[in-house]
């Protein structure tokens, strides 16, 4: 039997970490990916409790399931900027609060919204260097033209995505700069932008930037921040697996394609492997190829009876093999091994 261990009161302490860091701002629960992988629904419910009333999802079946489960009052945001209908038909049932990041978006949900009679909350998303949703920052005239035209969208809000703040402070002051520069030209005309937001789980704990109203939260919750870890956060998430075969042998053996034993060794064989989302590294960790070769060496460890276990050679696609040597240990020992839970499939969650 092998589980994906999620601590509730490790969350918890990572929330407490990041209200202190928000300074009183609003904050933002972003649940996109099922949570960074802690499980939309048992998240949600964890940081509700905790007192967290505004949360972003990147998926209309995100939103109705919180819908669907009690969150009638909390403010539920699409991150996602689309003009798909069936889309934003749903959103529009749900009441959540809609990213426009185009003209066509825009058009496309007032229009959906003037079929209806009824006026839609929406958030503006300035694209300032990510690429994927938004305004360009020189782009204010289609921006304004929502306030002008679109009498059925009501605009409560403007954000950016940052695109590398675990990675680059001098890149992201620029584009936090760009953001704000977009916000000054809108509110020159007379235009109310609402809640402003830009800062991530990186920029929060990383840089002393302005909060400005809010800051959008996501990985802070797992404490697994990209980038270099950071103290006040503790990681979230860890598979547990017993020990399936334990054999003893020679020096000289091969293990895998490029692994010969230099002295006899006892191994034992876990069936986790990468397939589950062990041994995986984010897109972050390799950005370059020198992260890739150095990850590459890089020994992994598991805890096997309460001791530091070095995995032997790669990772398999569903086992890994650990040298025990050293370490009192038969069948069916449990052998921990940490995972981001983004990366994490194939395995029961179990919350404790």
């Amino acid at each position: 039997m092998k589980n994906l261990i999620i601590d509730k009161a490790a969350i918890r302490g990572n929330l407490e970490a990041v209200k202190k860091k928000a300074g009183g701002v609003e904050i933002y629960a972003d649940l996109s990916g099922d949570a960074y992988g802690l499980g939309l629904l048992e998240t949600a419910k964890l940081l509700r409790d905790d007192g967290i009333r505004n949360f972003a999802v990147s998926d209309p079946k995100d939103a109705a399931l919180l819908r669907k489960n009690g969150f009638v009052e909390q403010r539920i945001m699409m991150l996602r900027s689309t003009a798909d209908s069936v889309e934003l038909s749903e959103l529009i049932d749900l009441n959540v609060i809609c990213t426009v990041g185009s003209y066509d978006s825009a058009v496309a949900l007032n229009g959906l919204a003037e079929e209806r009679r009824t006026v839609v909350e929406v958030q503006i998303k300035v694209d300032t260097g990510l690429g994927r949703y938004g305004f360009m920052p020189n782009e204010t005239d289609k921006i304004t033209a929502i306030y002008k035209y679109m009498q059925s969208l009501a605009v409560v809000g403007i954000f950016t995505s940052f695109s590398c703040s675990w990675k680059s402070k001098k890149i992201t002051a620029s584009q936090l700069d760009s953001f704000r520069n977009v916000i000054s030209s809108l509110t020159s005309m007379g235009y109310e932008v609402g809640v402003t937001h830009a800062v991530d789980s990186s920029a929060l704990f990383r840089y002393d930037f302005d909060k400005m109203d809010a800051v959008r939260v996501g990985t802070a919750f797992s404490g697994r921040v990209p980038g270099k870890p950071i103290r006040g956060l503790q990681k979230v998430g860890y598979i547990t697996a017993g020990v399936e075969e334990l054999c003893w042998f020679p020096k000289g053996h091969r293990i895998g394609s490029r692994i010969v034993l230099k002295k006899p060794a006892k191994l034992a064989v876990v069936s986790v492997g990468y397939y589950h989302g062990f041994g995986v590294y984010s897109q972050e960790q390799n950005s370059s190829i020198f992260d890739f070769l150095r990850n590459k060496k890089r020994t992994i460890y598991v805890r096997l009876n309460g001791h530091r276990a070095p995995v032997v050679g790669d990772v398999g696609m569903l086992y890994t093999i650990i040298d025990a040597t050293d370490i009192n240990c038969t069948v069916g020992d449990p052998v921990i091994m940490d995972v981001d839970p983004v990366n994490v499939k194939g395995v029961p969650r179990l919350y404790k």
